[in-house]
């Protein structure tokens, strides 16, 4: 009788610390280092490079977090959706992602890359990514099987990157002090400096619909903006810490920032 006792508490007491577990890893934060947002049109979702959590989170509008993905990644940053494909900036490797399967289906790899960190698509389909560690910019042709390096001694920490269709350019910003914005053609990659700043620490930039472009600065704690007339600097969004990869959304005309150090993404309303 004494042993089905002793039984009967024992299974009690396994039951209730399954139960406190899985109370537990509800609760769990499920941001860890977020960087970079990208819209899933498919899964009508956002979803999140979580850099320190080796992995990547979805988000749906309505701001309810869900598991993606998190296995295969190393120190993933950069991500974008192109071509219903989802492409990650991995360290020292660009992991192709199948959006609907939620799984690894290729891997560009990049020898020599030593923190991949931003990345972007031209209008024809060529990757530009930026390597943080290695002071330089990578070019991607995964068509024709091609690669160049472009190096110069205007990239020092190039960290965000956006495609200015227009113009037929990619936009750099670094993070260093009083980081240029820099211009790369993507017609012959000749880099230049598009506009001096008085500004550190830059890691995202984003342009939204209407031509205006979005900048986070880690030293000055904020997102300044260049106006259409890009004659001047607008501090628009003050006291945002540490903000990273920034999004624009169109559909309802917002800034999707991850705050790294907080594991906190929100949402910006612009005019």
């Amino acid at each position: 009788m004494k042993a089905k006792t002793l039984y009967l508490i024992l299974i009690l007491l396994v039951l209730v610390a399954a139960i406190i577990t899985l109370i537990l890893l509800s609760r769990k934060d499920p941001l860890n280092g977020p960087e970079s947002i990208a819209f899933d049109a498919v899964g009508n979702r956002f979803l999140i490079s979580n850099t320190l959590g080796k992995s990547i989170v979805a988000l749906s509008l309505d701001e309810q977090y869900s598991p993606f993905l998190d296995e295969g990644l190393e120190e993933p940053r950069g991500i974008v959706i192109h071509s219903g494909k989802l492409y990650v900036a991995d360290k020292n490797a660009i992991k192709i992602v199948d959006p609907e399967k939620a799984a690894i289906i290729d891997t560009l790899k990049i020898p020599g890359a030593v923190m991949l960190n931003d990345i972007a698509f031209t209008k024809t389909g060529i990757i530009y990514t930026t390597d943080t560690g290695g002071d330089c910019v990578y070019v991607i042709d995964p068509m024709a099987n091609k690669m160049q390096k472009l190096t110069s001694p205007l990239l020092k920490k190039p960290n965000g990157i956006v495609y200015d269709m227009p113009r037929d350019q990619m936009f750099v910003v670094c993070f260093k002090e009083k980081s240029p914005i820099l211009s790369i053609s993507t017609l012959d990659n000749r880099i230049s400096i598009f506009k001096d700043t008085i500004y550190d620490y830059l890691d995202g930039i984003a342009i939204d619909d209407l031509g205006r472009i979005y900048i986070t600065s880690w030293g000055q704690d904020m997102i300044f903006e260049i106006p259409q007339e890009q004659n001047r600097y607008l501090p628009t969004f003050k006291g945002i810490k540490d903000a990273a990869d920034i999004f624009y959304y169109l559909p309802a005309n917002q800034l999707i920032v991850p705050l790294f150090s907080d594991n906190q993404i929100i949402r910006l309303q612009l005019e």
